[in-house]
């Protein structure tokens, strides 16, 4: 087994990470953008922050943008992440033929070819989340040697942080995280010490984020974008069961925002749509009953739909979040984004124009062969990620815990979308699909090196 060992190339799968890395800034250099990543820069050149989408995003481009014109800094930012957390997967464990087969066929997915070009916050969660544990699992492979080990776990306070800002439900990462943190360092220390490890990453991270925000918000709206969305959210749940069932009152709507609840039943009804919210927008009458309704009106009937008509709500929201997980229609949720292309006025402030490059239509019809294989299903790497979560388990080393606490975190993530889920789009369970193929490298990476 050792002379094996010794022959395997071991520069092998670092060579293979850096081709893969060069390849997707090859043909998606300055990064795909569609209305999302337009919107974000024309916010990062401004300056003043839309909270209805995550500020710290717009940071960042401002940021990459300020230096070179443009996303390209940012792709490669990004990019960077996954490239640096894979390495650091390889580099803690000794990798063998399948780490390398598993590359191989990582970079030839859509979710790697063409979605790690594309300038959006969902790549940059999961770059961000996938990279925070697998900085946890090299601190605890490198547990004896305690400057790098200190390294490390305030790189992963940093990454799960971003991780965090970058999506309002991605909060869900830090307890599991910590919990991770804390099980390595009661194995390879103490009880004790898995506690202060534990809840010392996630004092660090909320402290992190609570200073960020913060800062961020002398820019923004005030939370009035986040606030806006959430509404629509809220609303879009209450159309779903006044179509599901007529019977249901909107008691407290009646009473506070009767203009709201007409508005819901006359306009809403009709234009309902399980896979996407913003066929409600249709409507200008609703639109302005939404927004004008008294502050805490909404919430207030949405809460009672959930709590005094749970199997209503259930009915309502099952659908929805089937077509997150496994939409019946792939092509209605927005697999193969190629290009550049936005809102007109944000296209003409920042000098740009819609295009398609060569290598685009090349990557959208390569893109297009998956189209109905399992390659682009989530419930294909679900599955993974629930198997991948009990091999590395059992198996039980250090650093397995610690992306075993990724394959877990990233299942709890896609089930939250069963409450928050207002469209299908694919890229919204991205990190599902890279942390499977993550639990993979690292089971195919199984014994750590010793300290170096």
């Amino acid at each position: 087994m050792d002379n094996r060992r010794e022959k395997f190339p071991i520069f092998l799968p670092p060579g293979l990470l850096l081709l893969g890395f060069v390849l997707i800034l090859v043909l998606n250099w300055p990064g795909q953008m569609s209305y999302d990543s337009v919107v974000q820069l024309a916010d990062a050149r401004s300056g003043q922050y839309d909270s209805w989408h995550p500020p710290v995003m717009a940071w960042l481009l401002g940021l990459a943008d300020h230096v070179l014109p443009g996303p390209g800094l940012f792709l490669l930012f990004v990019a960077g992440l996954l490239l640096g957390a894979w390495f650091l997967l390889l580099r803690s464990g000794r990798p063998n033929w399948g780490s390398v087969i598993i590359l191989l066929l990582a970079f030839a997915t859509p979710q790697l070819l063409l979605y790690q070009g594309t300038i959006w916050k969902d790549v940059l969660f999961a770059n961000s989340g996938i990279a925070g544990f697998t900085s946890v699992a090299a601190a605890a492979a490198w547990w004896q040697t305690p400057r790098l080990r200190v390294c490390l776990l305030v790189l992963s306070v940093l990454l799960f942080s971003l991780a965090a800002l970058a999506r309002q439900n991605g909060f869900i990462l830090l307890p599991i995280a910590a919990a991770s943190l804390g099980l390595i360092a009661a194995r390879l220390t103490s009880p004790r010490a898995g506690w202060l490890h534990g809840a010392g990453l996630l004092a660090a991270c909320l402290m992190v984020m609570l200073l960020a925000n913060f800062a961020l918000g002398l820019r923004g709206d005030r939370g009035q974008g986040a606030s806006d969305q959430l509404r629509l959210a809220q609303t879009y749940d209450l159309v779903g069961a006044a179509r599901l069932d007529p019977s249901f009152r909107l008691t407290v709507l009646e009473e506070r925002a009767p203009h709201l609840a007409a508005a819901i039943r006359k306009e809403g009804v009709p234009l309902y749509s399980p896979h996407l919210v913003d066929t409600l927008e249709n409507s200008s009458v609703l639109t302005d009953a939404i927004y004008h309704a008294p502050q805490g009106a909404v919430f207030a009937q949405w809460r009672q739909l959930v709590f005094a008509h749970p199997t209503l709500y259930l009915r309502e929201r099952l659908p929805v979040f089937r077509w997150v997980l496994a939409p019946p229609d792939l092509l209605v949720c927005h697999p193969d984004v190629v290009g550049v292309d936005g809102p007109p006025e944000e296209m003409k402030s920042l000098g740009l124009q819609p295009h398609i490059r060569a290598q685009d239509r090349f990557l959208y019809f390569y893109v297009a062969n998956f189209f109905h294989t399992p390659v682009l299903s989530h419930l294909l790497y679900g599955a993974m990620a629930i198997l991948l979560l009990i091999l590395l388990a059992m198996r039980g080393a250090p650093a397995d815990i610690a992306v075993a606490g990724l394959q877990l975190a990233a299942l709890l993530f896609a089930l939250s979308f069963f409450v928050v889920s207002i469209a299908c789009d694919y890229r919204y369970l991205y990190i599902l699909d890279l942390a499977a193929m993550t639990g993979a490298i690292r089971y195919f990476s199984p014994t750590p090196k010793s300290p170096a």
